[in-house]
Formats: C-alpha cells, sequence, structure tokens
C-alpha cells in the first residue's frame, strides 16, 4: 500500500473506536461553535470519518438536521445503514476523495486528521491538508475536534510520537508507549500517528485557506510521570470552527 495514501485499519482496529466516550464533548463543543448558525431544511452536516455514526446520531437528534456519515470502512458503514438507514444517510468514502452533493452547509473532522500520516513529515502534512482543501468552496463551515499535544519544549511531542508510531523497528516501543496513552491504543503501529500543538493546528488550517472563527479547548487530561518521557506537558481535545478565506 502506498503510505502516502489514506490507511484503511483493520477489522480489530475499527472496532477500537466503536465505544468511544467523546461525543458528548464534540456536541457539546459543536453547539457551542455553531451557536446561532441557522441551517435550511435542504442543508446537511457531512461527519466525514463517521464509523458507526455515534457523533452522528447525537446530531440528528439535537439538531434535527440532515446528517451525512463518510466513512472509508464499509462494515461501519453496513452497521450505521443497518440501524439508522432511514434517518441517516451513510456512504463509503475516504477522506481525501469525498463525493460532493451541494448542500453540504457544515463538514465535521473529529479526531480524524491526525491518522492521516504518510511517509514523511512533507507527506503527512500533505495528507492532512488535503482533507481539508477538498472541502474548500463546497461548504460555509468545518469543525475539526482533535487532539492537542503541547510540549516543554518547542512542538516536539507530536513529532516524537510520530517518529516511534511510524517505524516499524520501534514498534515494541510503540505498544509499551500505548500502555500509557489510551489515545494510542487505536492506531496502526508501524504507520503512525500524527498530533500537533494547538499552534500547529491553525497554521496547518491557515496553510489550507481557512480562518479558525472560534474555538473550544478541551479539559486536559491526567498525564502520568512516563508521559513525561515524551515531553507532554499537556494533552487536550480541542476543537476549531473553520471557514474560508477570500483570496
Amino acid at each position: 500500500m502506498n503510505r502516502d495514501q489514506q490507511s484503511r485499519l483493520s477489522e480489530v482496529q475499527v472496532e477500537a473506536f466503536f465505544n468511544t466516550e467523546f461525543e458528548e464533548d464534540q456536541i457539546s463543543h459543536f453547539e457551542s461553535l455553531l451557536d446561532g448558525r441557522k441551517f435550511d431544511a435542504d442543508s446537511a452536516i457531512v461527519d466525514v470519518g463517521g464509523g458507526i455514526g455515534h457523533f452522528a446520531k447525537l446530531l440528528s437528534e439535537k439538531r434535527g438536521a440532515n446528517v451525512r456519515v463518510l466513512d472509508i470502512d464499509e462494515q461501519s458503514i453496513k452497521i450505521l445503514n443497518d440501524t439508522c438507514g432511514n434517518r441517516i444517510e451513510a456512504l463509503v468514502a475516504g477522506a481525501l476523495d469525498p463525493p460532493l452533493f451541494g448542500d453540504e452547509k457544515v463538514v465535521t473532522i473529529n479526531l480524524v486528521l491526525h491518522h492521516l500520516v504518510g511517509s514523511s513529515e512533507k507527506a503527512t502534512r500533505k495528507l492532512q491538508e488535503g482533507a481539508l482543501k477538498v472541502w474548500r468552496g463546497n461548504t460555509d463551515y468545518i469543525f475539526v475536534n482533535e487532539y492537542v499535544y503541547e510540549s516543554f519544549v518547542g512542538n516536539l511531542s507530536g513529532r516524537i510520537i510520530y517518529l516511534v508510531t511510524s517505524s516499524k523497528l520501534l514498534s515494541s516501543i510503540a505498544a509499551f508507549v500505548s500502555g500509557f496513552l489510551p489515545s494510542l491504543k487505536a492506531n496502526t503501529f508501524g504507520v503512525g500517528v500524527r498530533f500537533r500543538s494547538n499552534s500547529e493546528w491553525i497554521k496547518l488550517f491557515e496553510r489550507c485557506g481557512f480562518e479558525v472563527v472560534d474555538t473550544r479547548l478541551g479539559e486536559p487530561e491526567f498525564i502520568s510521570l512516563p508521559r513525561r518521557v515524551l515531553l507532554i506537558d499537556e494533552i487536550r481535545r480541542d476543537s476549531f470552527l473553520l471557514r474560508a478565506t477570500d483570496d
């Protein structure tokens, strides 16, 4: 497989995302950031990498909006269609080449960008940017919820974790790291994961031609002593509301 394309996870790895605890925080941030912004009856909210629809179901219930889930995993889409086929539209599609219907009002990308990794830092940045640029001019807003890793020294933590998890030679170390870094447990060791600091994410958004309209900072996670070896100062799940800038 080309390392510089969106990777497909195994069935076991995908199942690790089925029982998450993050959707309530994500929907709270979404409602706060989109407060007062009305949606037309024929507009859609598109959830990229939405899996079996935990977040999409909450959106549908709270907003009464048309929600479309896109995910590269066929089994996840089948499960969603079997359980909510009449309420939520679900399509097999990757984050880099989503179908465009012209009704996309808001696009949500929750904890997906850090999984888009390539064979190098440059290739990884290109993949992450590609998942954002494809929506420029095709939606009013993008809601991004992402892990933020702040470091004691510069922005080293995210880079260190990427080097450890992307190296097959360091796979045994990566497995050890996952024991005390819960956010790494569902990742594909030997492929990699690329977390960023808050300022790094904002810089990446701006490189793609988006401005950050508003943000919501997540609650800091507990950081055990072993985590400090990776120079981690703080871990959060922050949310960003993006809007395309005028060229």
